[in-house]
């Protein structure tokens, strides 16, 4: 064989080598593109349903030099770690930037409400150095509102001493808020029960008083018409009558508290004339101010029209003013006012009795502070008309308070605003 025929044959196989070589390449290339395209599919699939899932979901390295400085775990600007992945929801959730988060992750810092950024970051070093799990709810401020975030992730290292963590984030603001109502809730019916348990034994022990009295000189009073010793029967009859009085006061507070407690009070307000309405509340205490000498006056403008609930106002002279006649002492006065003002009326009981000590104000209207004191005819009584007085005027949106000296008088006001009170006719 020729030397260039030799050549010609080795040029030939040479160019079938090349070409087996290059439908190699190219089956290598299309099996590359599917291999691409295939990753491609699964990477969007997996990004897909990462990012439709109601939780934060993220994945972070955290070097192993820097796993448990604390000053980097606090910092907003020099993290120990980086972030390898977070779904949509993580930055809707914080609201963040995902660019900007990836560049510098520590900005999430700037996030945690100050009061919690300790505990955060005392958990994550913790976690980083003992490779535990990572647990950790608390509130973070987002759009100037403040929003609870749990943190779940758990902890792998790598041969490198690197930790990957990989964790879920969820705003649980709505089951907290739940809880925290609910613990307010339970806190305020313990409390409303151990003041019912502790109102309801004060009632029961001055019923029992009033009742042993009754009973008591009504066995006198027996006795005395059997020796038809008239005076000490005109005696006992005035005493029983009083305790009968006092004893129907008190039932007459308990069963109104019992209904503006149960929603079976009605708050039914209507226009009415005070000055009129005052007169013909007061009048039955004549008979019992009249026994101790007491006189009451009234300084009061000719009318005063208003919109208020009778009943709960009659309430609340009646305990003013029983109140004020119960600390006079005999000669005395009690004096009842009214003055309007430009934004409401106020009305005022004042006595020249015994006066309240100013340590003991705060007791009077309050429910779970016993205050009871014994009246200059040795009343007794429970403290609860204060406590119904108070109820009543706030129902009216009005207020109620006391000013008073040991010795000098007591005058309790109380308040009808007068978005509440509408006139009729002229004022």
């Amino acid at each position: 064989m020729k030397p260039q025929d030799r050549s010609k044959e080795q040029l030939v196989n040479d160019l079938r080598q090349a070409e087996v070589e290059i439908a190699q390449l190219k089956k290598a290339e299309d099996n590359h593109r599917k291999v691409a395209e295939a990753l491609d599919h699964e990477r969007k699939f997996y990004a897909d349903l990462a990012n439709a899932l109601p939780s934060g979901i993220y994945r972070l390295r955290v070097f192993h030099d820097m796993s448990s400085n604390e000053e980097k775990w606090a910092s907003s600007n020099d993290s120990p770690y980086t972030i390898e992945f977070a779904n949509d929801r993580f930055f809707e959730i914080l609201n963040l930037d995902s660019v900007a988060f990836k560049k510098n992750p520590g900005i999430i810092n700037d996030l945690i409400f100050e009061a919690d950024k300790a505990e955060f970051v005392r958990l994550n070093v913790e976690a980083n150095l003992n490779v535990t799990p990572f647990t950790w709810e608390g509130r973070f401020v987002v759009n100037n509102n403040p929003v609870w975030i749990h943190f779940e992730s758990i902890p792998r290292v790598l041969e490198n001493g690197d930790i990957i963590w990989t964790g879920t984030l969820n705003d649980i603001s709505k089951r907290k808020n739940e809880e925290l109502e609910i613990a307010l809730k339970n806190q305020e019916l313990v409390k409303l029960n151990a003041e019912k348990v502790m109102f309801l034994s004060i009632i029961a022990h001055d019923l029992k008083s009033h009742f042993n009295s009754i009973i008591g000189f009504s066995e006198f009073l027996t006795e005395k018409i059997k020796k038809k010793e008239y005076e000490q029967i005109e005696k006992f009859a005035n005493i029983i009558l009083l305790s009968s009085k006092r004893a129907m006061d008190l039932l007459m507070n308990l069963m109104q508290w019992a209904q503006s407690h149960t929603g079976r009070m009605a708050f039914n307000p209507e226009h009415f004339e005070m000055m009129a309405f005052i007169n013909e509340t007061t009048f039955p205490y004549d008979d019992i101010a009249g026994q101790k000498s007491i006189a009451i006056k009234m300084v009061l403008p000719s009318r005063m029209p208003v919109f208020a609930d009778k009943a709960m106002i009659s309430a609340i002279f009646r305990n003013l003013i029983s109140n004020a006649i119960k600390f006079t002492n005999p000669g005395g006065e009690v004096t009842i006012s009214a003055i309007k003002q430009q934004k409401e009326i106020i009305f005022s009981v004042r006595d020249t009795g015994v006066g309240i000590p100013k340590n003991s104000f705060e007791k009077l209207f309050r429910i779970d502070q016993s205050f009871s004191t014994t009246g200059t005819d040795k009343e007794t009584g429970t403290g609860m008309g204060l406590i119904l007085c108070k109820e009543f005027v706030e129902k009216h949106g009005g207020k109620i308070w006391v000013e008073s000296e040991k010795g000098a008088g007591s005058t309790f006001y109380f308040t009808l605003p007068l978005n509440a009170t509408i006139a009729l006719g002229n004022t």
